[in-house]
């Protein structure tokens, strides 16, 4: 952690009189500095580098990022692809983006702490992304990337401060499925993880964060590279196919949508044998009712309070679970549709060593 911003400082007379009275600067704590600019909006803190040394590196701190991260109340972004009915690849783009880039062109394909990953439609290669502080990061091809990919997830690892990448892929040529994982900003390339075996040998993996679903949830231990599995019982859920992962207050959870209803799974100590059902809510939808109509909505994160829900391919919006209403929707250019990957995020100082600055103000 960065020292003291301000220091005390004896100041005297031109003549350097003896007699002149002693002058301090006034100064705050480290810890009391930390709290005030942790609570500050990130296009803030960006300005607030330029003030000292002191505050460039504490901003830049990874504890004081983390710190921010947890405390900030910035509104989200809501990034997504978007797509033209009997168009081509997705394009990445976002509730706040109204210029349009000649650079090259990217999709989305998840997030973590306002950082983007996403996969370039003319070179494959991906690339991390922080839109807010405009850094990126090209990551190191894969030896699979030829094969299908099942699922990329993103993800921070609390007890080592890193991030971390998952990536479940099925071998085109056999059809056996693969995992590997990668450290990025650490890591030279992507590390194979044998996979567990499944009861469903022969369904394709759902993806659940860095975990799969078949009335059986296969999890991975980031810190530890190291897969559980636990089957659930078929009971839990009235219909699979509406059954959904998402993160929920940041704990991961299964939800099944209803007419009008989620239904809530919490799966967060399904390894210390806890009985799952004892971790089971519902919640009501009912406020929502006119914007959904007969439409399939899928949820996609809960925070605060705030439940966000994908409906159909037209409409992104925020519901309020408490007073039962919907807070904010999100609008989407004419002739355009929103795909199912979506990210709702807040700004962030986020980065990850070896990050470049872009070349461009947008890439999408």
């Amino acid at each position: 952690m960065a020292s003291r911003c301000l220091e005390m400082k004896r100041l005297k007379t031109p003549d350097e009189d003896e007699n002149c009275v002693p002058v301090r600067e006034p100064f705050l704590p480290q810890d009391v500095v930390v709290e005030i600019l942790s609570r500050m909006p990130v296009q803030c803190l960006l300005r607030m580098k330029s003030v000292c040394k002191q505050w460039n590196d504490l901003i830049q701190d990874s504890y004081f990022i983390q710190k921010h991260i947890s405390l900030t109340k910035s509104s989200y972004i809501v990034y997504f692809n978007k797509w033209k009915p009997g168009g081509n690849m997705d394009e990445e783009d976002d509730d706040n983006n109204k210029e349009k880039s000649k650079h090259e062109k990217f999709h989305l394909i998840c997030g973590c702490d306002g950082m983007l990953l996403k996969r370039s439609n003319a070179s494959k290669k991906y690339v991390i992304e922080n839109p807010t502080i405009r850094r990126m990061l090209v990551l190191p091809d894969s030896d699979h990337h030829h094969h299908l990919s099942l699922s990329i997830t993103f993800s921070f690892v609390p007890s080592t401060g890193e991030y971390k990448l998952v990536s479940i892929y099925e071998d085109t040529a056999t059809g056996n499925e693969g995992c590997e994982v990668i450290t990025p900003g650490m890591d030279d390339s992507w590390r194979p993880l044998q996979l567990p075996n499944s009861h469903g040998l022969n369904q394709r993996r759902r993806k659940l964060s860095v975990a799969s679903i078949f009335e059986e949830v296969i999890s991975l231990d980031l810190e530890t590279e190291c897969f559980t599995s636990t089957t659930l019982k078929p009971s839990s859920f009235s219909d699979w196919k509406k059954v959904y992962s998402l993160n929920w207050n940041g704990r991961p959870v299964l939800a099944e949508t209803g007419r009008g209803d989620i239904n809530v799974l919490v799966i967060e100590e399904y390894k210390k044998k806890h009985k799952l059902a004892d971790n089971k809510f519902g919640v009501s939808l009912g406020g929502a009712q006119k914007l959904m109509e007969a439409d399939d909505v899928i949820p996609l994160v809960a925070e605060l309070g705030i439940l966000w829900l994908w409906l159909s391919d037209k409409k992104v919006f925020s519901y309020d679970i408490k007073r039962g209403r919907v807070l904010r929707k999100v609008s989407i250019a004419e002739g355009y549709l929103i795909g199912k990957t979506v990210y709702v995020a807040r700004a962030s100082l986020a980065n990850l060593k070896g990050m470049q600055k872009q070349q461009s103000s947008r890439l999408v």
